[in-house]
């Protein structure tokens, strides 16, 4: 038998979720590097790099060894709508959040500070962003994990990946 805990990215709201005790009970603690901004927040990156490299360290800062820690990456991106005053998101998988681009005709550009895809698109009076989570944007991810020398990644949610993640996936765990 195996254990192991799932956690949002450490934040005001939930530091009483001791981190710390985890790591001495369970096999495993799993963050969740993922849904930086969500459904209802504003419109933002689903798991920006500095998001991802802060739930890691806050990890280990809170006593989590880093041999017991796994990061979760997003197979998923959202689309976000603002319209007006009103702004809302779909998540989508990462074929679609390609078809979706290209079917508009948009080519993102790749933001330094987020290390991922981003685009925006005006139609009429609604205003779309996108932070792309891509095969690039995991690596970038992976590579930030392996700095710090955990124990594995997880993934939210299978079959939204692309068929080309598994490859960066693979080199990683190797």
């Amino acid at each position: 038998l195996i254990l192991s805990v799932d956690n949002y990215v450490l934040n005001e709201g939930n530091l009483y979720y001791d981190l710390g005790e985890q790591g001495l009970i369970t096999d495993y603690v799993i963050v969740m590097g993922y849904d930086e901004h969500w459904a209802g927040s504003e419109a933002g990156s689903v798991a920006s790099i500095d998001f991802v490299e802060r739930g890691i360290s806050s990890a280990i800062e809170a006593g989590v060894p880093a041999a017991k820690l796994i990061n979760g990456v997003p197979f998923y991106t959202r689309i976000w709508r603002t319209e007006g005053v009103e702004t809302n998101s779909e998540a989508v998988g990462m074929d679609t959040t390609q078809e979706w681009l290209a079917n508009r005709g948009i080519t993102p550009t790749w933001d330094d500070v987020c290390c991922q895809y981003y685009a925006s698109y005006q139609d009429g009076t609604a205003f779309f962003e996108v932070w792309v989570e891509d095969a690039q944007s995991l690596e970038t991810k992976l590579s930030v994990m392996d700095n710090y020398g955990v124990a594995g990644v997880a993934a939210w949610k299978l079959g939204l990946e692309s068929s080309d993640v598994w490859a960066i996936i693979e080199a990683y765990m190797n």
